[in-house]
């Protein structure tokens, strides 16, 4: 069975929840994903094992996380082995806005360059608002730029972004360029 590594850094929890999402279709598609969650310091043995790997991780302030960043420079020549995908999870994704779309865009290609990875594919994926997990002073900035943006907030404090169809399109692909039978 073919292995694909599905590693995340989430800090709010919707990029888990989408690397989980990813790993379970893959799974359903006859693929073994083995899942490595970089916030928690889970053991890394199994990379190199792994004949593809699609690597997660979400933008916060412009930045990716600093286990994001260790994580793929210590295991570049794993990571370039095989067919590899990228995963770009923020709010910037779901704007409606081509500048916005175009400057994430920029700035996940500006991190792997630095982190001197190029994978096969990049996939931004819009994020989700959780007020419950925001300060106050967090919060009215995130709902400032929301508005500004045209981006409808859920009253309830638990804004979901994330186009699951399109999630799953493009894990599908990914499966198939993996393991095409």
């Amino acid at each position: 069975m073919t292995r694909v590594l599905v590693a995340y850094a989430s800090r709010e929890g919707q990029t888990e929840k989408i690397a989980k999402h990813i790993a379970g279709r893959l799974s359903s598609r006859g693929l073994e994903p083995v899942i490595i969650n970089l916030k928690l310091g889970q053991s890394e043995a199994d990379v190199p094992r792994c004949e593809a790997a699609i690597v997660a991780g979400s933008v916060h302030r412009g930045r990716h996380d600093q286990e994001l960043i260790g994580f793929i420079m210590r295991h570049g020549p794993s990571l370039r082995a095989g067919p590899s995908a990228f995963v770009c999870v923020s709010l910037s994704a779901a704007s409606h806005e081509a500048s916005d779309r175009a400057a994430i865009d920029e700035l996940a290609q500006s991190f792997l360059y630095d982190v001197a990875w190029h994978p096969d594919e990049i996939r931004h994926v819009a994020g989700a608002v959780r007020d419950a997990t925001l300060s106050l002073l967090e919060r009215y900035a995130v709902h400032a730029v929301m508005y500004q943006k045209d981006i409808a907030a859920d009253p309830s404090g638990e804004t979901e972004l994330t186009n699951w169809a399109d999630v799953d399109d493009f894990t599908d692909g990914f499966a198939l360029r993996v393991s095409p039978f």
